[in-house]
């Protein structure tokens, strides 16, 4: 498994958040405009002190979905990794509001960009990705079923899993599903992402069945009205639901809570850190202990945060 400070075996991910960002906004801010975030040294001291903190509440690796639309900096990946001796996983791929020239380019071009971040490096270096993650919001779209089918050659092509952006209210996964299965890829190597968002036990059980994981992983948000009516408890609520239905081994957790997100505004920041004061250690102290009272097994626990995303990145 490709982590921007090197290879990682499979059976040393540990408890892994399977969708977090360091740092978020728009394809070139953090070179061109680096005092946006603070500067440079700022970013990354503030970034590695909130992985620090999760590491010491048990997270060992991270999946960092920054694709390079969002702003990914791979360079500002690595450095954050080795100061906070957490593992980072970065992502190709794309995310949603195509530039114009991304919107111009072709299917085949889509999957050589995702492959060459895969197997070269990403970024002009030789830092390679790990995870190519998607993304689709009231329908998907003609550019995003090209990112799709684009994801899915490169996914065959390398092995690499699958982490999707999907808007639970218009039940998006299923036509995500569709056409990454129309294009032969294994639902066992992708992720249907902020599935916590959906309040439709149906639609999450159907796609657990049709083999997908299912990404538990905005929990935190739960305390923001903005992110739907599935208040944190309701979160909870559901991954016992899909555990007693038979999923424990369908589900992941983590935050999608940025530790800089200038996709909001500053205010809706501020108010992120105000609602989840714990950061990216909010599922170890706050989520898993949720679950845990409500009668989840350390066996099932270390199911979610260990060994369903091994078996995803790693393809075991």
């Amino acid at each position: 498994m490709a982590g921007v400070q090197g290879a990682i075996p499979g059976d040393q991910l540990g408890f892994t958040l399977i969708h977090e960002h360091v740092a978020c906004g728009s394809a070139g801010v953090l070179r061109s405009w680096p005092s946006l975030y603070g500067g440079h040294e700022h970013l990354v001291s503030e970034a590695a002190r909130v992985l620090v903190d999760a590491r010491a509440a048990g997270v060992r690796t991270i999946v960092d979905a920054t694709t390079f639309d969002l702003g990914r900096d791979i360079g500002i990946l690595r450095e954050v990794a080795q100061r906070s001796g957490v593992q980072i996983l970065a992502c190709t791929g794309h995310w949603l509001f195509p530039a114009p020239t991304m919107l111009a380019r072709t299917t085949d071009q889509l999957a050589e960009l995702f492959t060459h971040d895969l197997v070269e490096g990403a970024d002009g270096t030789e830092i390679r990705v790990a995870v190519i993650k998607v993304a689709s919001e009231e329908t998907v779209l003609p550019f995003e079923e090209r990112v799709l089918v684009a994801a899915a050659r490169a996914s065959k092509a390398t092995g690499a899993p699958i982490l999707t952006h999907s808007a639970t209210r218009n039940r998006v996964g299923e036509a995500q599903a569709a056409i990454l299965e129309r294009e032969g890829v294994d639902p066992a190597r992708v992720v249907i992402g902020h599935s916590d968002d959906s309040t439709e036990f149906d639609y999450l059980d159907g796609l657990a069945r049709r083999g997908y994981g299912l990404g538990m992983d905005r929990l935190p948000n739960g305390a923001m009205p903005e992110y739907g009516s599935q208040g944190v408890d309701d979160r909870l609520d559901m991954i016992v639901r899909l555990v007693d239905a038979g999923h424990a081994d369908k589900l992941m957790v983590a935050h999608d809570d940025p530790i800089w997100a200038l996709l909001l505004t500053d205010e809706d920041q501020r108010r992120h850190v105000v609602a989840n004061p714990d950061r990216l250690a909010f599922v170890s102290r706050v989520a898993l202990p949720g679950l845990q009272r409500r009668g989840l097994t350390d066996a099932v626990i270390r199911q979610i945060t260990v060994d369903n995303p091994r078996a995803w990145l790693a393809g075991a």
